[in-house]
């Protein structure tokens, strides 16, 4: 409440410090107006309209800071004294408030806190945070942080031991990643759940399970591909066949571990044979636009 009215004071002393500007740039003109001679014609018509738009002015900050009057109190209202005094003994009210504004919300938090101490773990995704609270009182937080790798976090070695066993089961990628998100287990970086991809990637890393061979057919069906078996049977290179995967020009699915596999039969074939071969010109245009449409993969 003290604050307050010092922010009263302290706006009425602008205003006042305001129209003594004013007041003293009338003063001014007008006396300049005053001692100039009669026969300076020219001179005394713009020293007249310099006076005239300084009591203008004046006029109008005169006002302004009567309607400021009249909408600010001097002094607070018992009613606006109750109002601090029950926000003051209801802090969290105050804090989830609607017109609490993230300004607000700040200027209140440097009232009640005098630090905060955060110590971070280099070896680990731990912090440790202690508050320390206006009045005497300490609170200890543990957090966790984004680490760039796996062995990074606390429970690396459990992770480990539990891929293993999932992977002893023979799961999917997928049916893996499931597991441990619904473990518990996060991935390092900012990612906040495990995917089949990342799962496989793992237990490749740690020796647990191996990517099937580029281009080797295993688990396809028929006309299927993988990256590498699609580019050796159109004579492409493997950056072109990811490309148009990315672009979406191709047919294709991922399997359980989050693999690409590519449908092509033999009109699929020719198709990205040509679509391969076609020059990128104004002529070819129309041609090139309908290649980029895959076949749409039969019902079986």
């Amino acid at each position: 409440m003290a604050d307050a009215q010092r922010e009263r004071v302290e706006l009425t002393r602008h205003w006042q410090l305001r129209i003594e500007r004013i007041s003293y740039e009338v003063d001014r003109t007008h006396r300049q107006y005053q001692a100039c001679a009669p026969e300076n014609r020219l001179v005394a018509r713009e020293l007249e309209r310099r006076w005239e738009e300084a009591l203008r002015q004046q006029q109008q900050l005169r006002e302004e800071f009567a309607r400021w009057q009249r909408g600010v109190p001097s002094r607070l209202s018992a009613e606006d004294q109750e109002a601090i005094r029950a926000l003051a003994a209801d802090l969290p009210a105050l804090w989830r408030a609607e017109t609490t504004a993230p300004a607000d919300r700040k200027r209140v938090a440097r009232l009640l806190l005098e630090r905060v101490t955060v110590v971070v773990d280099k070896e680990s995704e731990q912090v440790a945070v202690q508050i320390h609270w206006a009045g005497g009182l300490v609170c200890d937080h543990e957090l966790s942080r984004p680490v760039g790798r796996y062995d990074q976090r606390a429970d690396y070695p459990r992770l480990v031991a539990r891929l293993r066993e999932l992977c002893g089961e023979r799961l999917s990628s997928s049916a893996i990643a499931g597991r441990l998100n619904a473990e518990g287990f996060v991935p390092p970086k900012r990612a906040k759940r495990f995917s089949g991809e990342m799962a496989l990637r793992l237990a490749i890393r740690l020796g647990i399970r191996r990517r099937p061979r580029p281009g080797s057919g295993a688990g396809l069906g028929e006309d299927e591909y993988r990256t590498t078996g699609l580019a050796r049977q159109l004579g492409v290179s493997r950056d072109a066949v990811r490309r148009w995967l990315r672009v979406g020009w191709l047919n294709a699915r991922r399997d359980a571990d989050g693999q690409h596999v590519i449908w092509a039969d033999e009109d699929e074939l020719r198709r990205l044979r040509e679509l391969h071969g076609l020059a990128r010109n104004w002529a070819s245009r129309a041609r090139l636009a309908e290649l980029k449409k895959p076949k749409l993969r039969p019902a079986r």
